[in-house]
Formats: structure tokens, C-alpha cells, sequence
């Protein structure tokens, strides 16, 4: 069973998908609306002017409806079994009556009776008839529809009447030959199907001869019903075989002697002389038991009495060993209940054997012909099943072609055709230009053109313009979205430093909170701000991050590195005569340099541009100085440059706890996206990304990702009207 919850999670899914896609295209269309508005209003108006030079012309329509009388149909019979039937029952497919239609002997034909002249007076040919023609089969019906347009109605009407008339004449024409040659060939062939049928009738006759069958069916339940009954008389006489088997071998293992020396034995112990010699032993045994009390051994009495049982002996075992060929004891030859239990019980007992062998022996016998014989009716069956159909579909065809025949006795004399026309072509009173078909098309290709012009503008343009695409692109943890007018504000300077109660403040104390809370092992006490492409807005970035973190009481410093193009001066407004430079090459203490534009925030700026600013960042004085601010300071943000331009950001990297990625829609293209990705993936800085800052992003856009974005603006509006308020009353 499919689960429920399963599909619905899917379809709801597919339904999220299908309305992020749909969103995507609409920013799309409305990014490029005017280039696609361009082409719209383009194709719309060469439409219109195009059919300003449409003529009008009319169009005559008449109809022919077709019978079910086709004597081509009673020759069906008679083709080959891979040849397609016609695709309505007993008639002609009409769409080959379609293709006669617009043949050219018919096409030719009306144009002689008519008279047909194109516009230079010549006369009109038979393709070019054809083009103004349209003939159709009406569907679900047996209706044919014809059309012919010119700009003169009488002509159009006149030219479908002709073209129906002389296609019912050829078609007519056509029907008498067919039913002609239907009923030759029919009167032909009903001797030699009667000839064939006799022959497979008499191969089948054979057939059940030869193999002696009768009822192929009945046998095959017999046979079945018969070889299980063998198998379970095999199972029992198997069992019972293995039974007496088992008896034998422990009597013989016990007599040691097999059936044959067992006979002989039994036959030997019978004879008068072994009777007399075993009697003799008997009594000669008693009388030297007797002796022996009277006697020792050596006493020539019980010396005698013993000779004699030895020679006794020795005449036995001649005798057993001459008639039985192996040593048999006394006992067996004795007379009495021990000789019928040993000798003739085992002598039964083999015997016995022998008959259950001999018996089971037949049973298989028995099993192997009815098996032989079961392996032989699928073939039977084949060949019979092959028989009967070649039966079957002669005498069906035999049939057939008697029934057939009558038939065609009748349409022999028929004069007219299967098709008759029941709606001649009217004199049209209104034409028609096709402007409204042609202005659709028109309508159709403007909104195909339009969003073509869309799309390849869009596969031209590079750059990733949405926050989804960034988010699909980096694959990092969004700290923030930062809107577009908190980083470029016309008033200069840094918003957070000038309007610390606004809404564009409170996003960068989010940014913060959103890095203190990290699910890292030790927070991060220096941290990198860099982005992919100049442009971004990395520095305003890191300029008003490190201003609202100072307004929460943390000691921060802020460090330009960026020393081929810095910019945090000019920021925050302040000197720039002596910065990193000076520090890494004179040594100068960092608190004479550094400037402290608000409280608890301190700004070292670049210095005047270095002629090798690599060497100053990959140096042990660098190290040291970023070594100290960590004793000295809560909170050090360095602004590196983008990643792709230098190869600073990757020695910065080493001395800081954590980069943070700033990109802006609008401005980072894929490939530069891409580099910046492979260059961090290549130095194995993935682990100290610690997010990304969505920069510069426009207020429509913000809204709809930023959730809480109008709650927020609502409410700093409404605290700040209301401080404003108090302050004006005070």
C-alpha cells in the first residue's frame, strides 16, 4: 500500500517548487520588462500591418457520405494474414478515397470542365487546384468534407460541385470494375478451397490414426491420474522392498551364507547321511560327557570317544563344504523349530525380496511407457491444435465465399456506387480575410518573442541578482540581509554611528547576536570581512558592524587592510597620514596610531599605499600587531580585500579566528562567485567561514525575504515619532 502522508508530502513538494519557479520567472519578466515590452508591441504592430494586405476570398464547402457496400471488401478473405484490413468494416479506408479525390486525373478533369485560368489567363494546373482545396474526413463519421477558396464565390462553388460530380462518376466506374473482378475471382476460388478443405480434413483423420488418439484431452486427465497412482504403488513397494531388504541382510549377516548356499545348507541338513552323522555326534557327545565323570582326559576310553567325535566332524564338514561351500554351524542342520526360524525364514525372506523387485521392476515399467506417452501429447497437441485451425479457417473461408457469392450476384448489376452526395456546394455570401487567425498567431508570437527577449537577456547577464541565488550559490549561514538605502546612505558617514535608534542599526545588532551565538567551539575574537568582487560593500559592512558592536560596551578595533584600495577612513571621515604601514615599518606603538571616531571603537587605517602590500601583510610585525590587539581588545574586525583580486585575504586568513562573507545581489557574477568558492575550498578556509551577510539588497526584495522586516520598520518608525515627540515637548 502507497502511504498517504507520503504522497501528500510530495505533491505539497512539487506545488512549493511549482510556485518558486513561477515567482523566479515573474522577477525575471519584471527586471527586463522593458526590452520584452519593446518586442511585444514590435510583433504586434507588423501584424497588424501585415493584414492590412489580406484579400478576401470565399470558401464553398460540400459533402459526400459513403455506404457500406463495397464489393472490394468480399475479397478479404483472400489476402495475406500480415496485410492491414480496411479501418472500417466492409469499406474501402476513406482515406484513400481522400487520396482519389485530390488525384490529378480527377483534379485535371474538373479543370477541363470548367475551364480553370490562373491570373495570367493560363490554365490553371493541377497543383495549383490542389492548394486551394482542402479535403478532410469529417471525424467519428463516413463523411468527407471538400473546400475550395477563390476571391469569386460562383467559381468556389462551382468547383466543388464539379470536383464531387466527377469523383462519383470515376468512383462509380471504379465499383463496377471491383464488383466484376469480386465475383470472377470468388467463382474461381470456392474449387480450390473446397479441394483444400478436403485434403486438411483427410490429414487430420490421419493424423488421429497414426498416433492412435482419440480424445486428446481425456487421455491427458488418464495419463495423469494414472502415473500418480503408479508413483504411490512405486512408494509403497519401494518401502515394503526396503523393509524385507533390511530383514534379509540381518538374517544373512547373522547365517553368513547367502540364498543359494542357504538352500543348499537346508537341503544337505534333510539327507539321511547328515541326519545319521549328526546323530551319531549327538550320542557320542552324550556318552563322553558321561565318561568324562569317571574318567580324565587321557584315558584311552575318553581318547577313543573323542576320535570318533572328530572323525564324525571332519565327515560333516566334507560334506557341508562339498554341498554348501561354506561353514555352516551344527545347529542349522539340526531338525526342529531353530532350523525353520534361521535357514527357511531367511530362504522366505530373499524370496520374498525377489517378488518385490520383480514387482516393482514392472511398475516402472508401466511409469516409463505412460511418461513416454505424456512427453508425446504436447507435441500431438500442437500438431493437432495446428490441424484444426487450417480446418477451421477454410471451412470458414468455404462458408464465406458461398455467402458471398449471392451477394455479389446482386451488386453485378448495381449501377451506382458506395458514395452519394448529400450537401452540394453552396454560392458563400460572406468572405473572409483570416485576419483574426493571423492576428492570434501574431498575438501568440509577441508573447513567445517577449519572453525569448527575456530569457536571453538573462543568459547574457551574469551576475546573480536574487537572495535565493545567492543562498543557492554560497552555501553558507546567512547572518544578516542588510537593504539597500541602511548601506548607501546620501547623508555619508556611518548610519549606525549617526542614527543608532534606526531600523538599519538594529539589523547590524542583530548581525552580532547572530555571531556570538554561533555553534562554535571558542568565539571569535578576530574576524575577517571579505566578499568576492570590489563593489560589495564589505567595508560600510564591516565599518557599521564593528560601530554597533561598540555601542553594546564592546572594546573593538577596526582594521583597514585592505592597502591597495582602503576606504575606512574616508568613512569615517578621519586621517589617513599614518596607519598599518607605519606600525609594520617604523614600529610605532598602536595606540599612537589608531583613531577612536566614537566610544570604545578604534580605527587603524591603511596608511599611504605601500609599494608591496603583500610583504607588509605576510610579516611578523603584522602578526604581532594583530597578536597584541587581541590582548588589548574584546572584538577585531579586519576589512580584507575580495577574495579573487590578491592574495591577501589568504595570509590575512591566518591570523584570524573567522571570515565573514559579504555579497550583494546585483553586483558578484557567478564566475567570480565560483573562483571564490574554489579559491576558500583550495586554502581549507571552509571551517572558517562563519557566515554570510547579504549586502545591498532592494526594499521589494527585502520585504519578501526578511520576515519580520515591516514589523520591524513599523515599530523603529513609531519609536522614534514617539522620542521625537517627547524631546519637542521637554
Amino acid at each position: 500500500m502507497t502511504n498517504p502522508h507520503k504522497n501528500s508530502s510530495s505533491d505539497l513538494n512539487l506545488r512549493s517548487e511549482l510556485d518558486i519557479n513561477i515567482k523566479e520567472y515573474f522577477v525575471k519578466l519584471k527586471r527586463r520588462w522593458l526590452p520584452a515590452l519593446a518586442v511585444f508591441a514590435f510583433t504586434i504592430g507588423t501584424t497588424f500591418l501585415l493584414t492590412g494586405f489580406l484579400e478576401k476570398t470565399y470558401t464553398s464547402e460540400g459533402k459526400i457520405l459513403f455506404r457500406k457496400n463495397n464489393p472490394n471488401s468480399l475479397l478479404d478473405l483472400q489476402k495475406n494474414a500480415n496485410q492491414f484490413d480496411s479501418i472500417l468494416n466492409t469499406q474501402t479506408p476513406l482515406s484513400t478515397e481522400r487520396l482519389r479525390m485530390i488525384s490529378e486525373p480527377v483534379l485535371q478533369e474538373t479543370i477541363d470542365q470548367l475551364k480553370l485560368v490562373n491570373a495570367d489567363g493560363e490554365p490553371l494546373k493541377a497543383i495549383e487546384l490542389k492548394q486551394k482545396l482542402s479535403v478532410e474526413i469529417v471525424g467519428g463519421t463516413d463523411v468527407i468534407s471538400i473546400e475550395y477558396r477563390d476571391r469569386d464565390p460562383i467559381i468556389s462553388s462551382k468547383v466543388v460541385n464539379t470536383l464531387m460530380d466527377v469523383y462519383i462518376k470515376e468512383h462509380v466506374r471504379s465499383n463496377k470494375s471491383a464488383t466484376t473482378s469480386a465475383d470472377s475471382f470468388i467463382t474461381d476460388s470456392i474449387p480450390k478451397i473446397e479441394n483444400k478443405l478436403e485434403g486438411l480434413e483427410s490429414r487430420l483423420q490421419s493424423f488421429y490414426e497414426e498416433n492412435q488418439v482419440v480424445d486428446l484431452q481425456e487421455e491427458k486427465k488418464t495419463l495423469v491420474s494414472e502415473i500418480g497412482t503408479l508413483n504411490r504403488q512405486i512408494s509403497s513397494v519401494g518401502a515394503e522392498l526396503e523393509g524385507k531388504k533390511a530383514q534379509t541382510g540381518s538374517l544373512q549377516n547373522q547365517l553368513g551364507l547367502n540364498l543359494k548356499q542357504a538352500i543348499a545348507a537346508n537341503q544337505l541338513g534333510n539327507t539321511p547321511q547328515v541326519q545319521s552323522i549328526l546323530e551319531q555326534l549327538g550320542a557320542t557327545e552324550t556318552e563322553l560327557s558321561q565318561e568324562r565323570q569317571r574318567f580324565n582326559d587321557n584315558h584311552p576310553t575318553i581318547a577313543s570317544l573323542e576320535e570318533k567325535k572328530q572323525t564324525l566332524n571332519s565327515q560333516l564338514a566334507k560334506l557341508i563344504s562339498q554341498y554348501v561351500g561354506a561353514k555352516v554351524s551344527e545347529g542349522l542342520l539340526v531338525g526342529g523349530n531353530l532350523k525353520e526360524n534361521q535357514l527357511e525364514k531367511f530362504i522366505n525372506l530373499k524370496i520374498e525380496e525377489l517378488n518385490l523387485q520383480t514387482q516393482l521392476s514392472s511398475l516402472y515399467q508401466y511409469q516409463q511407457v505412460y511418461l513416454n506417452r505424456a512427453k508425446e501429447i504436447p507435441r500431438l497437441e500442437k500438431q493437432e491444435q495446428s490441424l484444426l485451425r487450417e480446418v477451421e479457417s477454410a471451412r470458414s473461408t468455404y462458408n464465406t465465399l458461398l455467402g458471398n457469392k449471392s451477394d455479389l450476384n446482386v451488386l453485378v448489376n448495381q449501377q451506382t456506387g458506395n458514395a452519394e452526395i448529400i450537401e452540394s456546394g453552396p454560392v458563400p455570401e460572406e468572405g473572409s480575410t483570416g485576419r483574426i487567425p493571423l492576428i492570434l498567431l501574431g498575438v501568440l508570437m509577441s508573447l513567445f518573442l517577449s519572453n525569448l527577449t527575456v530569457i536571453l537577456l538573462e543568459i547574457q547577464d551574469r551576475t546573480i541578482k536574487t537572495i535565493p541565488e545567492i543562498k543557492q550559490k554560497f552555501a553558507y549561514q546567512v547572518l544578516g540581509i542588510v537593504p539597500l538605502d541602511t548601506s548607501q546612505s546620501d547623508q555619508g558617514g556611518i548610519i549606525v554611528q549617526r542614527e543608532p535608534d534606526s531600523f538599519a542599526s538594529e539589523i547590524y545588532r542583530m548581525i552580532q547576536t547572530n555571531l556570538k551565538f554561533l555553534a562554535v567551539k571558542r568565539q571569535p575574537k578576530v574576524i575577517l570581512m571579505t566578499s568576492s568582487v570590489p563593489g560589495e560593500g564589505k567595508s560600510t559592512v564591516a565599518a557599521n558592524l564593528a560601530a554597533a558592536m561598540a555601542q553594546l560596551g564592546r572594546k573593538v578595533l577596526l582594521i583597514d587592510a585592505d592597502l591597495r584600495k582602503a576606504s575606512q577612513h574616508d568613512l569615517w571621515q578621519i586621517n589617513n597620514t599614518v596607519g598599518i604601514k607605519d606600525i609594520v615599518t617604523q614600529k610605532i606603538p598602536l595606540e599612537q596610531v589608531v583613531t577612536q571616531p566614537m566610544g570604545q571603537l578604534d580605527v587603524l587605517t591603511s596608511g599611504t599605499i605601500a609599494p608591496n602590500p603583500l610583504a607588509l601583510l605576510d610579516s611578523s610585525e603584522m602578526s604581532d600587531l594583530v597578536a597584541a590587539a587581541r590582548k588589548e581588545y574584546e572584538l577585531v574586525i579586519i576589512d580584507a580585500p575580495p577574495l579573487a583580486v590578491t592574495a591577501d585575504v589568504l595570509t590575512l586568513s591566518k591570523l584570524a579566528d573567522g571570515i565573514v562573507f559579504v555579497s550583494r545581489p546585483g553586483i558578484v557574477e557567478n564566475e567570480s562567485a565560483q573562483l571564490a568558492q574554489e579559491t576558500i575550498a583550495n586554502a581549507n578556509l571552509s571551517q572558517k567561514v562563519l557566515g554570510m551577510i547579504i549586502n545591498g539588497v532592494k526594499s521589494n526584495e527585502f520585504d519578501r525575504y526578511s520576515y519580520h522586516a515591516k514589523y520591524s520598520k513599523n515599530y523603529f518608525s513609531s519609536a522614534l515619532k514617539n522620542s521625537h515627540s517627547q524631546t519637542a515637548t521637554a
